[in-house]
């Protein structure tokens, strides 16, 4: 059998009990046998002011997983430089492990702008794509792109609970769509709590909130 390696990209700036708990809840319904977290380096899609250094980040990674036996943290956007493309490391994937099932694990709110993504129709072709819910976002939003118009009256259950999950596929893509628990929990609102000088701890790994003081991150 192949190895089934669910890849979860992102700025992780910083990373949180959300980020976890949602990689473990697409881990078990998938039954993949590995997620592998890349922070990035350079995140084409965001302009934030307040990120640390890519190597910190990571590290932050790092001890977030280091308790999940199913975790790994992968540096393969750091050593690449530049800006982070999702393309470049699927590519660069298949090279590590060429006979690897991979699934990339997106959020709506960044799945809804995947036509403006470099190359991502051979993304479709080399990954499935694993789409999580979001605060704010809803599945029948997805409409918005051509191929998922085929499932609007599927897309419209999930926003209602009447469904949990949904595999869309269409020529070589293959979308799963999850309903998963929300955590009212944001690196932005961290980020924020720690300007402020206000807890957070309960929000993420006690390892990181002290790398986090330790560093004097987001001050």
């Amino acid at each position: 059998m192949s190895l089934k390696l669910g890849i979860l990209g992102g700025t992780f700036n910083p990373i949180h009990y959300g980020h976890l708990a949602a990689a473990e809840e697409v881990r078990e319904r998938l039954k993949l046998d590995k997620i592998l977290f890349i922070p990035s380096y350079l995140p084409p899609h965001k302009q934030e002011e307040d990120i640390p250094s890519a190597d910190q980040r990571f590290e932050m990674v790092r001890l977030a997983t280091a308790g999940n036996p199913n975790f790994e943290t992968s540096d393969i956007e750091l050593k690449r430089g530049g800006k982070s493309y999702t393309i470049d490391t699927i590519e660069s994937l298949h090279s590590t492990y060429p006979s690897a099932e991979l699934h990339f694990i997106t959020g709506i709110d960044s799945f809804l702008e995947i036509q403006t993504w470099k190359a991502w129709e051979r993304l479709f072709s080399l990954c499935s794509f694993v789409v999580l819910s979001r605060p704010g976002y809803r599945f029948s939003d997805l409409v918005k792109i051509a191929f998922m118009k085929q499932s609007e009256r599927e897309l419209g259950k999930l926003d209602l609970d009447e469904l949990a999950q949904l595999v869309v596929r269409s020529g070589v893509l293959t979308v799963s769509l999850e309903m998963i628990a929300l955590y009212d929990i944001s690196s932005t609102d961290i980020r924020r709590r720690v300007k402020e000088g206000r807890s957070i701890k309960y929000h993420l790994p006690e390892a990181v909130e002290i790398y986090i003081m330790k560093n004097r991150l987001y001050a």
